[in-house]
């Protein structure tokens, strides 16, 4: 496979045009981040992806299960200043636009970043920052499942995740996925349109009752909203509280 499949009749200005093809790597964002720290020069809407991860990581250092060829494993470098806030909504809000317009998917965000169909996860983002000569770079690094069938996933995971084969029946080449996806990503960053908006579009949780452990204690909370940073607004108990990440909460997907 060459990486000019994945860069020919590219619909975006910028993103994705400058993209590296790696056959294995530990991880994509581990990768941009040390070539960025070696004094690499890669500019803005640099990707990367490889075809087989073996040490890929979701957030909190939960392990992401990519060290196969049945996904889209890949980083996007973005440089300050940011053009959105919540930035971290990014790669789920263009995923579920993707998967809904393209593949009649009717994927969500469940807050801050993953992607679910129905109760099951198909993508999940990990955001690192690495500080370069004269400014920060921000790494996105984000996985889908795409060729999956119900057996590929490990017995831990099975009732939890899902790919796009599963859902839509039917097997997308890898690199036409991908251009529909760098497409949203760049349409979305770049458009005025603000983040938060687009979570309360692509979300299924406001309005609805949410399980949660948080700070190793089960919780019921009523999601009431997001605000324009990214944080959960939601009411457990009759008291308001704002949730503004996500350590110490694991959310359970069924709401």
């Amino acid at each position: 496979m060459k990486v000019n499949i994945f860069t020919e009749n590219l619909n975006t200005k910028i993103y994705g045009h400058n993209t590296l093809l790696f056959e294995s790597l530990e991880s994509t964002n581990k990768k941009m981040i040390d070539d960025l720290n070696k004094g690499i020069k890669l500019e803005e809407g640099s990707v990367y992806i490889a075809l087989v991860q073996t040490s890929g990581k979701g957030s909190y250092g939960n392990k992401w299960e990519s060290n196969n060829n049945l996904g889209l494993w890949f980083s996007i470098l973005v440089y300050p200043p940011y053009k959105k806030e919540a930035l971290s909504f990014l790669p789920g809000i263009a995923l579920s636009r993707c998967l809904r317009e393209k593949y009649n998917v009717d994927a969500h965000v469940k807050w801050p970043n993953d992607v679910l169909v129905g109760n099951k996860k198909i993508s999940g983002t990990l955001i690192q920052v690495t500080a370069t000569e004269n400014k920060n770079a921000c790494i996105i690094g984000t996985g889908v499942n795409l060729y999956q069938t119900k057996e590929d996933f490990d017995l831990s995971i099975r009732d939890k995740a899902t790919s796009l084969y599963i859902e839509a029946n039917k097997k997308i080449e890898l690199e036409s996925f991908y251009k529909d996806l760098i497409y949203y990503f760049e349409d979305i960053y770049t458009g005025e349109k603000k983040l938060s908006l687009y979570f309360r579009e692509y979300s299924k949780m406001i309005g609805r009752t949410i399980k949660a452990k948080k700070d190793n204690a089960e919780v019921y909370a009523e999601v009431k909203g997001i605000t324009e940073e990214g944080y959960l607004q939601v009411e457990i108990n009759g008291n308001l509280e704002t949730w503004i990440s996500r350590a110490s909460l694991d959310i359970d997907t069924n709401y």
